[in-house]
């Protein structure tokens, strides 16, 4: 069973204020689960978590505090195999958190859930746990794998074994034997594909042993990128320097601390359209994520300076904003939203044409379409208008609203909205020479109201980009 809880920090308290959830595991990760923590969860029920160290504010983040203190916020991810109760909003001790949990800082607030689930189900059966499984699959955005006789053959064999457990082996043959196929990794959760990404994880500190450092690029907010050399190999990488004390997104899973934007990027890194991760250390001072350095490339900021009038024809901008829909949706679909969207994160490359996402410092859990953020991070001319007048926002939205504010970048050779009155004042003025087809696009992707903008699915439907 997986548990998210946030939760806020004070100075003057070390309890936790949590807010939590839960999600049934499919039986042969719930298993897995169990034997991994049935000896650490003891221990870890004792062990205190230490305040994080104060850290520098970028000027380009927007954090707000939703109970008007000065506080620092902390979400806590669990893996478990045993069943717990919880309520939104009931205080938990630091003693009763389980043994595997992550801590970033407060991104996943959940503003609107108002209920809890209780789900203590000591005496479950197996046939409980698969209907479980079911219903999870279906709630799932992609199509699962398990047919329901493939439910049945597992239920019968879990119950004939309810004294003696069945190993994950147990569980692999009965599928193959009833010709299914396991669940794809988009069918797991981000929790779930995290805790496995990571199980088996040895982290390096031995970097100079398999890299040479090249040339200094260019700072990124609190980090440094170079350029660099595989040694096995000589293949051109790029190397980037986050360093600790001004990291501010945590993930904690199976009791080791790594940086969100580390663990977020590698678990989209195989989507076509994301800087592949190649490697990643831990020394004293810093985490080094080592990625793909594209051959020849140019960040799309660059790209559209050099074109005629700055901006790209509407042939030109379907490509690249048909691209864009899809890497995001793609990203979503696994449980990652970038929160970053601008031309300087966006890599063109230039022997195919094709866009590159990178630089994941912002990116977060996306967890359901009514969880709201409550920190913006980026430039001030993509701030989305329930952000500047609620202090909130969701994933799906907010990524429509940037993606407008880059389509009308592409096309018209400059940023739609300045300031923040341009934004809530919905001074948009499109160009005369935009087809209406596009006109339309822009201004549905611009719609002050979250709930009139168009989901990603029915972006990819419109007149303008299947035309």
């Amino acid at each position: 069973m997986a548990h998210l809880t946030a939760s806020s920090e004070t100075k003057d308290s070390d309890d936790c204020q949590l807010v939590s959830f839960t999600n049934k595991l499919p039986y042969y990760v719930r298993h897995l689960c169990k034997s991994t923590n049935k000896n650490k969860t003891a221990a870890a029920a004792a062990a205190n978590i230490s305040k994080p160290k104060d850290r520098n504010i970028s000027s380009e983040v927007d954090s707000v505090n939703l109970n008007d203190k000065t506080q620092k916020s902390v979400a806590v991810f669990s893996l478990s195999s045993s069943s717990s109760s919880s309520s939104i909003n009931e205080q938990t001790g630091i003693s009763s958190l389980m043994s595997t949990r992550i801590l970033p800082v407060g991104h996943y607030h959940d503003q609107d859930q108002t209920t809890s689930t209780n789900l203590n189900e000591t005496n479950s059966t197996s046939s409980t746990i698969m209907k479980c499984f079911n219903s999870y699959r279906e709630q799932m955005p992609f199509t699962s794998s398990c047919s329901s006789s493939s439910s049945s053959s597992t239920s019968t064999s879990s119950s004939s074994s309810s004294t003696n457990p069945p190993t994950k082996k147990d569980f692999l043959s009965s599928i193959k034997s009833a010709g299914h196929y396991l669940p794809t990794v988009d069918t797991l959760t981000i929790e779930q594909n995290l805790f496995n990404m990571v199980r088996f994880d040895v982290i390096k500190s031995n970097f100079c042993d398999f890299y040479q450092l090249g040339d200094f690029v260019r700072s990124g907010g609190f980090s440094d990128i170079h350029e660099g050399t595989r040694i096995s190999d000589n293949k051109p990488v790029v190397i980037k320097f986050i360093p600790k004390d001004k990291t501010k997104n945590w993930l904690m899973v199976n009791q080791k601390k790594y940086p969100a934007e580390i663990l977020l990027h590698k678990a989209v890194h195989e989507i076509q359209g994301v800087i592949h991760v190649y490697d990643y250390f831990e020394n004293a001072e810093h985490w080094i994520l080592v990625m793909e350095r594209l051959r020849n490339c140019q960040d799309l900021f660059d790209y559209l300076e050099s074109r005629d009038r700055g901006r790209l024809s509407e042939i030109a901008a379907r490509k690249f904003f048909h691209q864009l829909v899809q890497i995001n949706l793609a990203m979503l679909r696994k449980g990652v939203v970038h929160r970053d969207l601008k031309s300087e994160n966006i890599l063109v490359d230039l022997d195919t044409e094709s866009l590159v996402l990178i630089d994941f410092g912002a990116s977060a859990i996306y967890k359901s379409p009514v969880s709201f953020y409550s920190d913006f991070h980026g430039t001030k001319q993509y701030k989305s208008p329930e952000y500047i007048l609620r202090k909130r926002y969701t994933g799906v939205p907010s990524t429509v609203w940037t993606l407008g504010v880059l389509l009308y970048d592409m096309v018209c050779g400059s940023l739609p909205f300045e300031n923040e009155d341009e934004i809530t004042g919905y001074k948009l003025a499109l160009k005369s020479h935009l087809s209406a087809e596009l006109k339309n696009l822009i201004q549905r992707c611009l719609a002050q109201n979250p709930d009139r903008r168009p989901s990603l699915e029915s972006i990819l439907e419109h007149t303008w980009i299947k035309n």
